[in-house]
């Protein structure tokens, strides 16, 4: 679904960042529950990123970028030493909140600081940090130019930066592929295919709503939840209506809705940078654990490797 005209007309970098402050400011302490796969699925590859990239020297400075509650800076954390740092950054007050308290509550050794996020800037200095981790972010933020001019400000020459899950907007597959993916999708996620076709016809979308909104409590606390940020923007002058829901999650999400292409970013967004690494992954579309499922995803990345609908780069500061 596409951002309304309205929504069009008034999005902008300041707007955007405090919907998405708002948004995870409330979802806080569920948002673990909400994105169990983005858990599951993505600890394999930090444990091996951290291993490859981030213990090749002593003392380490590591910047988790976004770091929600403490996902990435907690995993990659494990494998760092006594005498390496972690630099915790968020935009929301609430999710750092949850990060430290997981911090205080694990055994993990390197030290950990917490700093908020306010507008662009990376609170930190110049040529201060070796790497930065950056799981799941990139498509929240409306100014990628600026993001990209930070981490280059920040990290030393040479410093590493990690990007993973991000949407993939080349995740297209022939009419093979497709017709794996699409037959997956009805055997092992029929409710998602259910409410996809239900969401793009207004009736059934409106009857679906109305069903959930008496059935699900979850349903009923993210619609709440969705009701307060439309009020609080309205409240500080942001906005001078009321959003939908769909619109503000179109905003949080904001380059979901097309996704990334690899290559322009590294031409027109990561300029200061040389890339290490690049891959595509989850080629099925859903997470899953089921042992079929996983296998008939590793056939469609072996005959399609760059159809994944994740997105995943390593890229080095250039000198």
């Amino acid at each position: 679904m596409r951002l309304s005209k309205r929504i069009q007309e008034r999005v902008d970098s300041r707007l955007v960042h405090r919907i998405n402050e708002l948004y995870h400011d409330l979802e806080g302490r569920l948002y673990d529950e909400r994105h169990e796969g983005i858990l599951h699925f993505e600890q394999v590859f930090w444990e091996g990123a951290a291993e490859k990239y981030l213990v090749k020297q002593s003392p380490m400075v590591c910047l988790d970028y976004g770091t929600g509650t403490g996902f990435v800076a907690l995993t990659v954390g494990r494998q760092l030493k006594e005498t390496d740092s972690m630099i915790c950054c968020d935009l929301s007050a609430e999710m750092l909140k949850v990060c430290e308290d997981r911090v205080k509550a694990s055994d993990v050794g390197c030290k950990y600081s917490f700093r908020k996020i306010e507008g662009t800037k990376i609170p930190v200095e110049n040529n201060s940090v070796d790497a930065i981790t950056v799981n799941a972010v990139l498509h929240h933020l409306y100014d990628l130019g600026s993001f990209a001019r930070e981490c280059e400000r920040i990290l030393r020459p040479e410093g590493i930066l990690i990007v993973a899950h991000e949407p993939n907007r080349n995740a297209r597959l022939p009419f093979p592929g497709n017709a794996v993916r699409g037959l997956a999708k009805l055997i092992f996620k029929p409710k998602t295919v259910f409410f996809k076709i239900a969401g793009n016809i207004p009736l059934a979308e409106g009857v679906m709503r109305r069903i959930l909104s008496k059935t699900s409590k979850s349903y009923r606390v993210r619609n709440k939840m969705l009701g307060q940020i439309a009020h609080r923007l309205k409240e500080e002058g942001l906005l001078d209506f009321d959003l939908r829901g769909t619109e503000i999650q179109q905003v949080v999400d904001i380059h979901t809705q097309y996704g990334f292409d690899a290559q322009d970013l590294l031409q027109n967004v990561f300029t200061g940078f040389d890339l290490l690494e690049l891959e595509t992954f989850n080629h099925l579309g859903f997470s899953t654990r089921g042992k079929w499922a996983r296998r008939i995803d590793g056939y469609i990345k072996k005959k399609w490797p760059d159809a994944g609908k994740g997105l995943r780069l390593v890229l080095k500061n250039k000198p």
